[in-house]
């Protein structure tokens, strides 16, 4: 009889401790999964000095405010003398990315590029034939620039069904280059500051 009690009490007590772990899991928090190291990011350009559409992608870096990337870019012969492949390095820094709510965040983003032109140069492909060769002492295949880019994006929450979600952006790109600047501070009769500007716009989708 003493042995049955016995053997009742041990049962009851490994109930008692299962219930008890079985309730702990339960009220524990779920964890969410750890995220990627580096987040990936695709992109599409339109104008900007990297050609009429762009298509890329990059990485995001130093705490996802730095966002290097690749860019090839294309020139219909409609809007040249032949078809042009832009080629596009550059990289975008955001000082700042304060929220406007729970999903919303907007930042005055800069950054800089350097970028190849397949062909024919930008220059020849406008007015070929208007300048010598050797008229520059640069090469007019390559140029680098600056930029400034505001930009607006949408974030989803992170949940344990939803580990990365979607992060959208919106951007305006208003810059100038090299050879535009060169323009403007060397020759007597300087373009006016619009028409050494260029203008794109874009957007990137990040996970």
């Amino acid at each position: 009889m003493m042995q049955l009690s016995t053997v009742c009490r041990s049962l009851a007590g490994m109930l008692l401790l299962h219930s008890g772990i079985a309730t702990a899991q339960d009220a524990a928090p779920a964890r969410l999964p750890a995220t990627r190291g580096v987040p990936f990011f695709l992109s599409l350009q339109i104008g900007g000095g990297a050609g009429m559409v762009a298509i890329g992608g990059g990485v995001r870096l130093a705490g996802q405010r730095l966002e290097p990337e690749v860019l090839v870019g294309h020139v219909p012969r409609r809007f040249s003398s032949q078809p042009l492949t832009i080629f596009t390095f550059k990289t975008t820094y955001l000082p700042v990315n304060p929220k406007l709510g729970k999903h919303w965040r907007a930042s005055p983003a800069f950054g800089g590029y350097i970028n190849y032109t397949s062909g024919a140069t930008l220059q020849d492909s406008h007015q070929p034939g208007k300048y010598p060769n050797n008229y520059y002492w640069f090469s007019t295949k390559v140029r680098t620039g600056m930029y400034l880019a505001p930009r607006v994006s949408y974030a989803g929450i992170r949940t344990p069904e939803r580990p990365a979600p979607p992060h959208v952006a919106a951007y305006a790109e208003l810059g100038t280059n090299d050879l535009y600047f060169i323009s403007r501070t060397t020759n007597k009769r300087a373009p006016v500051l619009t028409e050494i500007m260029t203008l794109g716009f874009g957007s990137k989708i990040a996970w």
